[in-house]
């Protein structure tokens, strides 16, 4: 059977896809080589932007819990940002569980899910695209969406994967807790916490409580070019557990057991399509390089793209010149924030982190602006002159 629309990936990239691909008629088909339910290395915090956007996803099938605070440290741990509010500034999820959710509601909606098969070849044709899997068999259809991670196979394949992309890696483990248990530590409005910097890792530490479940992972988001020092992930989430207990952050008796390790884009590749190709979510490289967050980008990238290869089905253009518009959607969207999370952690270091923490430690506004969009619950570009205001404002206000 020929389908409209392939996507290879189910994550929260291409079910977004399928859905709204679905819901305007067209026969989607989704390929993902793991079976469903399946897990994902993932902290599991959820901006609460996403939840305003795509707001079929505000309820408790889709969301574990909600975190209405939060407390950041700097790398010293010297200084710390706190923000508490009325509303819950971030939702969590288990991975397991929202992916599963999204995949079946676009199955609901009429997307054809093949799940357990990889994809192994892709060839674009004059006419077609035509998918070859690893089970022998093959798919043809009109476009294919590359929605299949950080190691894309439709990215490679199409030759949009440029070498030596820069790459992110995390450590964490999720742990089964009873809710009295977590109640005690993490209060009902469960706050997360974060150590910006961790044993001087281009990155950070966290803690992400949620109604039966403690996700706690340590991330390495950039490596400056030049380094010569690697750092032992496993080691540091080893003194991570091991500091958290000794401030009784975390229980006593948590151990490190079975953990998991995974990898993530820093920067959007250079070019996210082609002829009769668009990537979306992580194979397109879209992250928060602060944070490493990407589920509010990949449904975002894979909501545009529904929208973009809507217009060029109905058209019939499926050509590059006409899906150069989805480039230009999704830099418009989130493209410039992207941009200039990435120029901020380039530039920061150890030195002038502390420096940020200190000042703001002592502003309770700036304090919550940037806890805010380290949770991404704001956008840095739309609030960056006003943190800059307020930056210079506590800087001024310090000295007297």
């Amino acid at each position: 059977m020929k389908y409209d629309v392939t996507i290879v990936g189910a994550g929260p990239a291409g079910s977004t896809t399928a859905k709204f691909l679905v819901e305007k008629g067209f026969k989607v088909i989704l390929i993902d080589k793991n079976k469903f339910p399946r897990d994902k290395p993932c902290g599991g915090g959820l901006p609460f932007r996403i939840l305003d956007r795509f707001k079929y996803v505000d309820n408790w099938d889709f969301i574990e819990s909600y975190g209405y605070g939060g407390i950041a440290f700097s790398p010293s741990m010297k200084y710390k940002l706190e923000m508490e509010e009325d509303k819950p500034i971030a939702a969590m999820a288990l991975r397991e569980k929202f992916d599963y959710k999204l995949v079946k509601l676009a199955v609901k909606n009429g997307a054809v899910l093949k799940d357990g098969k990889a994809v192994e070849d892709i060839k674009i044709l004059k006419d077609r695209v035509k998918i070859f899997l690893d089970d022998g068999s093959n798919i043809d259809s009109e476009i294919v969406v590359g929605a299949d991670g950080v190691w894309s196979t439709v990215a490679k394949k199409t030759g949009l994967r440029q070498k030596n992309i820069k790459m992110g890696v995390c450590v964490l483990q999720e742990y089964k807790l009873d809710e009295e248990t977590l109640d005690k530590f993490f209060g009902k409005s469960r706050f997360c916490y974060i150590h910006n910097r961790f044993q001087n890792l281009d990155g950070y530490g966290w803690v992400f409580p949620k109604k039966e479940h403690l996700n706690i992972g340590v991330g390495e988001i950039l490596t400056h070019r030049g380094s010569s020092t690697k750092n032992n992930l496993l080691k540091i989430y080893e003194e991570y557990i091991k500091t958290l207990k000794k401030d009784k952050i975390i229980p006593e008796n948590i151990k490190i057991e079975k953990f998991k390790g995974g990898a993530l884009p820093v920067v959007p590749l250079e070019k996210t399509y082609c002829d009769r190709v668009i990537l979306v979510g992580d194979a397109a490289g879209f992250i928060n390089p602060i944070s490493g967050e990407g589920i509010y980008y990949a449904m975002s990238s894979g909501e545009i793209a529904a929208r973009i290869i809507s217009e060029a089905l109905e058209k019939g253009e499926i050509n590059e010149q006409f899906l150069s518009k989805y480039q230009k959607a999704w830099k418009k969207d989130f493209g410039k924030d992207l941009n200039l999370l990435y120029q901020m952690v380039k530039k920061r270091g150890i030195n002038s982190n502390e420096k940020l923490f200190r000042v703001a430690s002592n502003d309770k506004k700036l304090s919550e602006l940037l806890i805010k969009v380290v949770m991404g619950q704001i956008s840095l570009q739309k609030y960056k002159w006003k943190i800059i205001r307020r930056y210079l404002y506590a800087l001024i206000k310090n000295k007297f």
